[in-house]
């Protein structure tokens, strides 16, 4: 079979993407110009690495558009619309025609769900399939980290503990059935981030202070209390009942499921009190849920559960590359 080389790949890719349309410049000069939007230039990058981002079962095409996912994901907690992205490949030399086209394929979905273009990249050798993506977009203001005040309620977008399960369902062959093993693995292979939420909650300054959840929850939670010198007290897991059975009937422990998996590509945020019933309001009328599980405390640097039944330490860990 014939090698592909970086020019056939690159014309594999465009023949399936197209060129950007007006304003964007066309794909194929030394530099790619992008329409100039009024306040912040944000900037986003984020790299994938198939033997360790993609776990067994998952599709070229979805690796594709889980690269793009990642920094979506981001683009969510912070409240922004990606504009474009420039998308670096390395790609390995016995790649196959096939692949190329399923990678195009899901850069194409990810394009087409998210709203952004794709506007130029780079390709090069590698040992495994490499996904670096850039992405831009402009906004007046963003949702940072930083800005959680005590008081403040403590916000996720979703439940916790599926993509862990997942992983172990793809990776270590767990036997569970049903409906929670298709919901479980169906949010590894195809994670949906809320961005479409975020940006309505960052629209109407209804968050003081976000970031995604990728990492694990655990970690999130600790990055957000350092970034606003404050501390958590969380009073509830977002972990719904079917997580709970599947996990104890495998003998997994549900709160690692749920605090150190990672995986969610969630919104984790801090919500003023006075405005929670508004911003969970809004999340329902857009489809989506907004769900208290803690507060802000006084306490800076302390990220601790307590229900009233149990107390203990949250520890500071997640998915670190490199630990």
């Amino acid at each position: 079979m014939k090698k592909l080389d970086e020019h056939e790949i690159i014309k594999i890719i465009l023949e399936t993407l197209g060129q950007p349309p007006h304003p964007y410049s066309k794909i194929g000069d030394d530099v790619s110009v992008l329409p100039v939007g009024e306040g912040k230039l944000v900037v986003k990058t984020d790299m994938l690495v198939k033997k360790t981002d993609a776990p067994r079962g998952m599709k070229t095409w979805q690796i594709a558009r889980k690269s793009i996912v990642e920094c979506v994901s981001d683009f969510a907690a912070k409240g922004v619309q990606p504009t474009a992205s420039l998308l670096s490949l390395g790609l390995p030399s016995s790649i196959t025609r096939r692949d190329v086209h399923q990678l195009a394929a899901g850069f194409r979905k990810a394009r087409e769900e998210f709203r952004f273009e794709i506007v130029g990249g780079d390709t090069n050798e590698a040992d495994d399939i490499i996904i670096d993506c850039c992405m831009l977009g402009f906004a007046e203001k963003i949702t940072e980290r930083h800005g959680a005040t005590v008081g403040d309620r403590l916000v996720v977008t979703g439940m916790f503990g599926y993509p862990p399960l997942g992983l172990k369902v793809l990776q270590e062959n767990l036997k569970i059935s049903g409906k929670i093993r298709r919901r479980a693995v169906s949010s590894v292979l195809l994670p949906r981030p809320k961005l479409k939420l975020g940006l309505i909650l960052s629209k109407y300054g209804l968050l003081s202070a976000s970031i995604d959840s990728s990492d694990g929850l655990a970690l999130s939670l600790h990055q957000l209390a350092e970034a606003s010198d404050v501390g958590f007290e969380v009073s509830k897991l977002p972990v719904d009942k079917e997580t709970v059975d599947a996990a104890e009937r495998s003998g997994l422990n549900v709160d690692d499921l749920v605090l150190y998996g990672g995986e969610e590509y969630e919104i984790v945020a801090t919500v003023p009190e006075e405005k929670l019933k508004q911003a969970q309001k809004t999340a329902r009328e857009l489809g989506f849920r907004l769900i208290e599980i803690g507060k802000v405390s006084d306490e800076a640097g302390q990220v601790v559960f307590n229900d009233g039944s149990r107390s203990f330490s949250i520890e500071r860990k997640g998915w670190i590359h490199l630990a």
